[in-house]
């Protein structure tokens, strides 16, 4: 406002004789321009859309953030790239800036659920239930068929483990979108949070005669059947899977993994074996032949294994967690062989049980900023600190 009190007096009639000269001009003329010109920006807004789409996809959300702000200044009215650059920032753990994108795009377009749904789904992530709850009912206020909104609060009612109130929305769900698969699964978890596994076992076995050619209902009832541990019956649904498909390679890892649980440690290789052949240049598979020569006690050809793995996929922390089980089950061997013979002679078996276990909690620790290793890697790590504390005492005792 300082700025525009500073300009002269004749800069506002020159401002108002350029007004006044616009005014004169025809209106039809003016009107075109102002439209095609909003058409070039929308169709340029939307390139940069595409492009920062691209950019989400393969985890880039620093540029995807910049080309989504590019598509919004070209539009400033661009819902879906709002909505895109929240999720963006959501990505990124920016919960701040994703939450006030979320609320600025509830205000451009108020009669739109889709800003409800990220907001929800950004409380639920944070367990903020109460605030998550708040924002799908609005949305419903708006929408009351929309199912993501409904399988929104299915979905906080299962973690707060109001069952009824779960299985209620989930079914309102399914009357609008029947045949909504990820809705039918919502179903089955909550069978199994309920601690009720037959019935999910049940639900899906239905499913799976209502829809036998849907893969995906097959591989969520074998899935099932796994953390069940129904081994036996999750193979026979892989096996009928690999038949409709026999060069996909998950589901080899898939029966590779149940047939180790079984100790069939040569099926489980042929398996493993078939998805490194099918996926060359994918480090999983080798890190499950890695992981089942440790189960065999083939400790050297897992460390090769693993280092095979690490050359495709350097930054994935499975091979320190495999790295971890090999020492801990070294120093496990010595220190059994200590405890057979404890004496100052056999004070070098002590010293590498020590050590064995000391390199395996470094490599556990590296492992555990992934949250899926997490809880496994603490739990080894106070194993081996166990361990490693009754052999220093036994080194004070007999190897001073």
């Amino acid at each position: 406002m300082k700025a525009i009190f500073k300009i002269k007096y004749r800069y506002f009639l020159f401002i108002l004789v350029g007004l006044i000269i616009i005014g004169c001009a025809p209106s039809q003329t003016t009107t075109q321009t102002t439209t095609q010109t909003t058409v070039d920006m929308k169709k340029e807004a939307e390139q940069e859309y595409s492009i920062a789409y691209e950019y989400y996809k393969h985890g880039n959300y620093d540029d995807a953030i910049l080309h989504f702000q590019k598509a919004i200044k070209l539009w400033k009215d661009y819902l879906a790239a709002y909505i895109a650059l929240a999720k963006a920032y959501r990505a990124k753990r920016d919960i701040v800036t994703a939450e006030s994108t979320y609320n600025y795009a509830k205000k451009i377009a108020p009669k739109d659920t889709r800003p409800y749904e990220g907001l929800g789904a950004l409380y639920t992530e944070l367990k903020k239930y109460g605030e998550a709850i708040v924002e799908y009912q609005a949305g419903l206020a708006l929408d009351s068929t929309n199912v993501n909104l409904l399988n929104g609060l299915g979905f906080i009612y299962m973690k707060t483990k109001e069952y009824t109130r779960s299985l209620d929305y989930y079914n309102k769900s399914l009357k609008y979108e029947p045949e909504n698969v990820v809705t039918m699964f919502a179903v089955a978890n909550v069978y199994m949070e309920m601690d009720e596994p037959n019935k999910a076992v049940s639900y899906l076995q239905e499913l799976k005669k209502r829809k036998p050619k849907n893969t995906e209902v097959r591989k969520k009832l074998a899935e099932t059947l796994v953390d069940l541990q129904r081994y036996s019956e999750a193979a026979e649904e892989y096996k009928h899977l690999l038949e409709q498909e026999p060069d996909n390679y998950y589901y080899h890892l898939q029966l590779g993994l149940i047939y180790q649980r079984q100790k069939k440690y040569a099926a489980a290789q042929t398996e493993f074996e078939e998805a490194k052949r099918l996926e060359p240049d994918n480090a999983l598979p080798i890190f499950y032949l890695a992981d089942l020569n440790i189960s065999r006690g083939k400790y050297g050809a897992a460390e090769n294994l693993i280092k095979e793995a690490k050359k495709i996929d350097p930054a994935n922390l499975y091979g320190d967690v495999l790295l971890g089980d090999i020492y801990e089950r070294r120093g496990y061997s010595f220190m059994n062989k200590w405890q057979k013979n404890k004496s100052k002679k056999n004070c070098p078996t002590l010293n590498s049980a020590l050590s064995y276990l000391r390199t395996a909690i470094t490599y556990y620790n590296k492992s555990k900023v992934d949250s899926k290793f997490s809880t496994y890697a603490r739990t080894e790590i106070t194993r081996c600190n166990n361990w490693i504390k009754s052999l220093n005492e036994d080194k004070w005792f007999y190897c001073k």
